[in-house]
């Protein structure tokens, strides 16, 4: 053994600093792979031959240069290599076990020879660790199977490095620090550099491998402070370590019982301080806490007073993780009460025990999270609030503050946020503690009457009690004792039932409390059904479900509105945790399956099919229009995909053809369920029209005309659904020749007379559907309908006392026939066509080309002739029976105040709309009537139904209107919200179709953005969040807009100026847009002298975004318009917050615009800050300076561009001024 002594500080010294001198150094990277085999297999025999050998040093020089150049090496070489290291260090290390403790010295040399080679080996192996872990592939190019992976020899590594541990002792050197040297350096440093590598910690025998060193070297060597050390390090500057370091302290705990190092971790977290712009140690750092209380909460619990200060912390992340630690250690103490400090004083005659304290104290915390400023904190508190949700324990108190807290959440502005109050909702009703005495269902009725019923026992109770029931008693805790609650004096019985009675009591205020508060958030919920955010929809309705099925007051409503999301396209969504959520209309149909058309189990099918049926019935009970359509395509969709069982329909027939004496609501309900399905399968109608015949058109229809409406709806599916392709030629409705019995039904209910009707204006609605009926289903519809009309003209004209109600029936049969005959005439033109089509495609001999002119002419002729029928025959031909209504009609609207019945009023207004619809001259001649019906009746049914048509007349003769449009938008403001409804709904058809052209009216429009009837509102944020998809709509209009709101006679008051403009401008979203909009309302600033304006110009800038360098130096180009105006105290505070913004994006745009202008701009802003004295006057005196030294202003200008900015605006108002 020769060679200079080996001083292992030294050499690690040197080989960190890359100044390691090999003696006698082999330059292996030279060598070819036979070489580099060879001088490797010399360390394997030396080694093999003794372990001691490394102190050779040929040997050690050899060693050290194959380790140096390990990268070159081939696998199975560098494999030899680190089993030659590996197996000369385990077996000295067996060596140095069987030594006797006086002679272990002379082994300290070559332990510490190895230890610094194999430390040297796993560094530059990690080093190239990509070289040693992808499989070689030979010469030939084919994968070579059995190939060396550095990975797969990281357990044996870890091995020896534990043995080594285990071996070693203090008695080796004759220092501390040589055995410090040792152990850290060699051994722990090794395990640390591996644990950066996150691959490694997916490796479970890896992963305990590097725990188990560090535990040794711990437990064993005194190597706490170094490991911690290196923990705060690893959390710091890698975040994959979080959970490892974690568990590695949990596994110190459990299997080396060492817990203080964990505490001193913590107590060392606990003094750091974060910022908010810290965002990767935190986040490092809060995840290491939250799996710290997972493993470990004793330790967390003993520290979480110093902990604590992170809960108010500059860094979301660390607030997300005290939320997280705090509904760890609550479950903890929750689940293991021995957990929790035992040497709580007591406070007084407090007995509270101390767990429950701390229980308390973290619930108060968390809740207060609630409220944070970040929506991810907020999120989160609300997801741990519903984790413990499912803890045995009830914590009654806190689940009424959580009640509350989540109802306020579903006003957040964050729909994260939203959603997860909602799904917290959800768990607290399936978790409710309220279901022990009285069941699990919380409605307020049931519940009302079991409160009033034990208060009032208690007051009998209690009677016999030398002082009255307080209040604070009857809310006294659950745990208080039998001898605080009653006297002595008592039996024990009574005392027993005493208790009882109040802890009842209690129980059931408890309870009423919570469905109050879930009550509260029910209209809420309702609003949230109709949220952009799918993930949100599908929440509120698993609330509607559950709360349903525990009868929460006003469930019913949302499970009433959430049907209309039937018509929301269906796809999937992928949320950020990985989770599917299935698309709203299958969600849809799963739950009203689960509520209405679900077998109950173990149930007869008997049973369970006239359950389903009644549902499908009561349904319809109470039902608006748009909740009759939702629920038809529904149950449509439901009948297509093979939902309804054939039973149902068949008791559903059962249920609309019995004779028995039944409620009118039952058999309507049944034929309208009936129509519905039989949208998707005309089957189900067709088969029974007799039974329709006998019933809806016999004699219950004559006692109920909704039964015999919904009955000629249902006639109708008999034709089918098909949809109608574009251009197609070809007609699929089903006709019947006119002989069949059911046309003599149907023209029996048109001509009925009012005598047999009672007057009833439900007539109306059975003689629209019938015609309807008699137009689709029938082969010659306009024969009968001639009739029909000939009928009503001499029983209207033929006098009674029903007179004026059988002019309103003519009038309506006149009016609905003509506008279903040019429905008809189309049909008729469509088969013209297809015959000629037909007939022109058997023609031989012409070419192709010739054939399709031909066509194309023969098209354009007929359209021709069916095009004069329908605009000169039908109103004004000689034959024609309508033509003699169209003056009488005329005649009738413009004698509307002599007209004293109301339906013949409605009825020649109808009429006169449809007209109008079917000819362009009669439109034209009448057009003017019309809009004079719109401004002046004062029916407002005939109002609502001249918007209508006027919508109806745009669409047919778009020219005609769209030269009167302003007039159309008078209905806006019409007193009566139908008519208002019926004009937002017709504006926003015309305009998003392009039907009628936007001339500077929007402001009216927008107008109903603040209508105090949300129907109103919610269409009008429809109609500009689907105008903002038009490409520069709202920004095009967004001038006319302000001005139409701001001045002049349509000018409304400031706070709703602000709420408009501020929906409103969440459009204007494009950079260019935004500052155009920003130089235009600076230049408004010198065209204005009212400080009403002013402040709403300043408004206005205040809401665009000041992103860009472009948009901030528009805005000071504009300085010398509006400085003037900053002594207006609101104009003032709107700059003040432009400026906030601009230093918000300091850092990009504001750093390029320069701090000059910035600066000139604040100077400003603090002088108009400053007091000014007599205000008004200062403001007239320049007006007459002005006008005396123009000559001298206009001289100053060229020579002084600087006042020229100042001047000019000045002078044009002045000028204004004077012209006014």
């Amino acid at each position: 053994m020769d060679g200079p002594a080996f001083v292992l500080a030294d050499a690690l010294t040197k080989l960190q600093e890359d100044d390691l001198d090999i003696e006698d150094e082999v330059l292996v990277d030279a060598q070819d792979a036979q070489t580099q085999l060879a001088a490797v297999t010399r360390v394997v025999d030396a080694v093999a031959h003794s372990c001691t050998a490394v102190q050779d040093a040929a040997t050690f020089t050899y060693a050290q240069s194959c380790i140096k150049y390990v990268g070159h090496l081939e696998p199975d070489t560098a494999h030899r290599l680190l089993d030659a290291i590996l197996s000369g260090f385990s077996g000295l290390l067996d060596e140095l076990a069987d030594t006797d403790a006086t002679a272990t010295s002379a082994l300290a040399e070559p332990l510490e020879r190895y230890a610094f080679l194999l430390q040297w080996l796993i560094q530059l192996l990690e080093k190239h660790r990509d070289t040693f872990a992808r499989p070689k592939t030979s010469a030939r190019g084919a994968r070579t199977d059995g190939a060396w992976s550095w990975a797969a020899s990281l357990p044996t590594v870890l091995g020896v490095l534990a043995k080594a541990l285990r071996t070693v002792s203090e008695r080796l050197w004759s220092s501390a620090a040589m055995r410090d040297t040792f152990v850290s350096r060699c051994i722990l440093r090794p395990v640390m550099l591996l644990q950066e590598n996150e691959a490694y910690l997916k490796v479970a025998p890896v992963k305990l491998g590097l725990f188990k060193v560090t535990c040794l070297a711990v437990k064993l060597h005194g190597q706490a402070f170094n490991v911690q050390t290196s923990i705060m390090q690893s959390l710091q500057y890698y975040e994959h370590l979080a959970e490892p370091m974690a568990e590695l302290l949990s596994v110190l705990r459990v299997e080396f019982d060492v817990a203080r190092l964990g505490e001193d971790v913590l107590r060392e977290l606990a003094a750091k301080s974060f910022t908010g712009l810290d965002s990767k140690s935190p986040r490092s750092y809060g995840r290491f806490l939250v799996r710290m209380a997972e493993l470990n909460p004793h330790s967390v619990l003993k520290q979480i007073s110093l902990l604590q200060k992170h809960q108010d912390s500059e860094s979301y992340p660390m607030r997300n993780a005290m939320i997280e630690v705090q509904g760890l250690l609550i479950k903890s103490l929750a689940l293991h009460p021995d957990l929790g400090a035992t040497d709580v004083p007591a406070d007084g005659d407090d007995d509270t025990p101390a767990h429950r304290k701390q229980i308390d104290a973290f619930f108060e915390r968390l809740l207060e999270r609630f409220l944070d400023v970040t929506t991810f904190v907020r999120t989160r508190a609300v997801q741990v609030c519903n984790g413990l949700c499912d803890l045995p324990a009830a914590f009654p108190a806190q689940r009424l503050r959580m009640t509350e807290l989540a109802v306020q959440a579903l006003e957040d502005k964050s729909s994260h946020v939203r959603r997860h109050a909602i799904l917290l909702l959800v768990k607290l009703i399936l978790t409710h503690p309220y279901g022990a005495l009285y069941g699990g269902e919380l409605s307020m009725d049931a519940w009302s009457e079991r409160h009033a019923a034990v208060q009032s026992r208690l007051e009998q109770a209690e009677a016999v009690l030398t002082r009255p029931l307080t209040d604070e008693e009857g809310t006294a805790e659950a745990d208080v004792s039998q001898s605080d609650l009653a006297p002595p004096a008592m039996s024990s019985a009574d005392q027993e039932q005493l208790v009882q009675l109040r802890l009842t009591h209690t129980y059931c205020t408890d309870a009423l409390k919570f469905m109050t508060c879930l009550e509260r958030g029910v209209p809420i919920l309702v609003q949230l059904l109709a949220s952009t955010n799918k993930a949100e929809v599908l929440a509120s309705m698993e609330f509607f479900r559950v709360a349903y099925e525990y009868k929460i007051h006003g469930a019913i409503d949302g499970v009433r509105a959430m049907i209309h999301l039937i018509w929301t396209k269906d796809h999937a969504l992928v949320m950020d945790d990985g989770s599917q959520l299935k698309g709203v209309r299958s969600r849809l149909i799963e739950v009203y399956r689960a509520l209405y058309f679900e077998p109950q189990a173990g149930a007869p099918p008997a049973e369970n099919t006239a359950r389903i049926a009644r549902n499908m019935i009561e349904r319809t009970f109470g039902a608006t229009l748009a909740e009759l359509t939702s629920l038809e395509q529904l149950l449509s969709v439901m009948h297509g995909e093979g939902l309804v069982d054939r039973a149902v329909i068949d008791t559903l027939w059962d249920v609309y053809a019995t004779t028995r004496p039944i409620a009118r609501a039952q058999r309507r309900g049944a034929i309208m369920v009936l129509s519905m399905l039989a949208k998707a399968d005309r089957g189900i109608v067709a088969d029974h029209i007799d039974t329709l015949l006998r019933i809806g058109l016999g004699p219950f229809g004559a006692k109920d005309l909704l039964l015999a409406q919904h009955t000629c709806i249902a006639l109708q599916r008999v034709s089918g659904s098909a949809k109608k392709v574009k251009g197609a030629l070809s007609d699929s409705n089903v006709r019947y020749p006119m002989s069949h019995p059911m046309f003599a039904r149907l023209r029996a209910v048109v001509i009925m007379p009012g005598e047999a009707t009672g007057c009833d204006a439900a007539w109306f609605g059975v003689a629209e559907h019938a015609i309807e009926a008699i137009y689709l289903l029938g082969e010659q519809p306009d024969a009968l309908c001639t009739e029909l009309v000939r009928h009503s003209t001499l029983h209207a004209f033929s006098g009674g006392p029903h007179a004026a109600y059988s002019l309103a029936q003519a009038l309506f049969v006149v009016g609905h026939v003509a506008l279903k005959q040019i429905v008809y005439l189309e049909l008729v033109e469509r088969e013209c066509k297809r015959r000629k089509a037909q007939k022109e495609a058997g023609t031989d001999g012409k070419p192709a080309s010739e054939l399709d002119q031909v066509a194309e002419q023969a098209e354009d002729d007929l359209g021709e002739l069916f095009g004069f029928i329908r605009d000169r025959e039908l109103l004004y031909g000689p034959q024609s029976l309508l033509a003699l209504y169209g003056p009488l009609v005329t005649h009738l609207c413009s004698t509307m105040r002599q007209q004293s019945y109301a339906p013949l009023r409605r009825a020649a207004a109808l009429t006169l709309c449809k007209f109008m619809c079917i000819s362009s001259e009669y439109c034209e001649a009448n057009l003017g009537l019309l809009l004079h019906l719109l401004r002046a009746s004062e029916d407002e049914v005939v109002r609502a139904n001249a918007v209508i048509g006027l919508g109806d007349v745009a669409v047919c003769f778009g020219t005609l209107v769209d030269e009167n449009s302003e007039r159309l938008y008078a209905g806006l403001g019409d007193p009566d919200l139908g008519v208002k409804k019926n004009t937002l709904m017709v504006l926003t058809h015309l305009i998003l179709n392009g039907m009628i052209k936007v001339k500077g009216q929007l402001g009216e429009l927008a107008k109903c953005l603040e209508d105090e009837e949300p129907r109103v509102s919610d269409l009008a944020k429809l109609f500009f969040s689907e105008l903002a998809m038009k490409e520069n709509a709202v920004y095009n209009n967004l001038p006319d807009i302000i001005s139409h709101l701001s001045s002049g006679a349509h000018a409304v008051d400031e706070a709703t100026f602000v709420n408009t403009m501020r929906f409103i401008f969440t459009f204007i979203d494009k950079e260019r847009q935004a500052e155009n909009v920003i130089e235009k309302l600076c230049q408004r600033f010198r065209l204005t002298s009212e400080e009403r304006q002013w402040r709403d110009i300043a408004y206005c800038l205040s809401l665009l975004p000041y992103r860009s360098e472009r948009s901030i130096k528009k805005l000071l180009d504009g300085l010398p318009y509006y400085q003037d105006k900053l002594y207006v105290p609101d104009v003032h505070q709107r700059f003040s917050e432009i400026l906030a913004k601009m230093h918000q994006g300091k850092a990009g745009a504001l750093a390029k615009t320069g701090e000059t202008d910035l600066r000139e701009l604040e100077d400003v802003l603090a002088q108009a800050a400053e007091p000014r004295a007599e205000p008004h006057e200062e403001e007239a005196q320049p007006e007459v300076q002005l006008d005396a030294q123009e000559a001298d202003a206009e001289a100053q200008l060229e020579t002084q561009p600087e006042v020229k900015v100042e001047v000019k605006p000045e002078r044009r108002r002045t000028r204004r001024r004077a012209a006014a």
